[in-house]
C-alpha cells in the first residue's frame, strides 16, 4: 500500500476517533500520553531515515552507482516506514482527541498530521492537478482543528484555498487551442460574404 492510498485508511481512523466522543475515559483505551507520544516521534524518525535511504539511491541510481532493485528496496523501506508513521499517529490521536484534547501532545500530534496532509495533497496538486481528492485529504486534516475551535494551520488553510481553486478552475488545455480555432475560422467565413459583393 503506497503512501497515498494509505491516507484514506488514516482519515477513516480520525473520523472514528469524533465519532466516538460520547465515550466516558473509563471506557476508552487508557495510555500513559508521554509514552503513546513518543511512540509517534520514533516512528516519525524512522520516516526521516527512510526518506533519506530512498533520495541516496535514486540519486545514486541517476549517477549508475546502483541498480533498480537497490531503489527498489529503498522504496519499500519508504513506503512500509511511512505507513507505520500513519498508523501509529492516528492511533495515538484517536484516542487523544477523546480523551485529552487540550493537551500539548495532542496539539502537537494534529499538526504533524495536518503536515502529512499537505504533503499528500500536494501529489494530487502537482502531478494531476486533482483539487477534488486533494480536499478530500485537506478538509479531513482541518476538521479535527474546527471541531476542538484551535486554528487551522496557515500551511493547511492555504493549501486548501489553493485546492479549492484548482477544483473550480476550468480545463486550461482545452480552452486554447478553441480560442486559436476560432480565430483561424474567422477570415474564411467572411470571404464568401466579399465576393457575393
Amino acid at each position: 500500500m503506497g503512501p497515498v492510498t494509505h491516507r484514506l485508511a488514516v482519515a477513516a481512523l480520525l473520523v472514528l476517533a469524533f465519532g466516538c466522543g460520547g465515550q466516558s475515559p473509563g471506557t476508552a483505551r487508557q495510555a500513559q500520553p508521554s509514552a503513546e507520544f513518543a511512540k509517534v516521534k520514533t516512528a516519525r524518525a524512522e520516516l526521516a531515515a527512510a526518506r533519506e535511504v530512498l533520495d541516496h539511491a535514486q540519486a545514486e541510481a541517476r549517477a549508475g552507482g546502483v541498480d533498480s532493485e537497490a531503489v527498489w528496496q529503498a522504496r519499500s523501506g519508504f513506503d512500509s516506514a511511512y505507513a507505520r508513521y500513519q498508523k501509529t499517529l492516528a492511533a495515538f490521536l484517536a484516542v487523544a482527541l477523546n480523551e485529552r484534547p487540550a493537551n500539548p501532545e495532542t496539539r502537537e500530534a494534529l499538526g504533524l498530521y495536518a503536515d502529512a496532509a499537505v504533503a499528500n495533497a500536494r501529489i494530487f496538486l502537482d502531478r494531476a492537478a486533482d483539487g477534488r481528492r486533494a480536499l478530500e485529504v485537506l478538509e479531513g486534516a482541518e476538521r479535527p482543528f474546527r471541531a476542538l475551535g484551535l486554528p487551522v494551520p496557515t500551511e493547511l488553510a492555504a493549501t486548501i484555498e489553493e485546492a479549492r481553486r484548482v477544483q473550480g478552475s476550468p480545463p486550461t488545455a482545452t480552452a486554447t487551442p478553441t480560442t486559436r480555432n476560432r480565430a483561424s475560422q474567422g477570415p474564411r467565413h467572411r470571404r464568401p460574404a466579399r465576393s457575393r459583393r
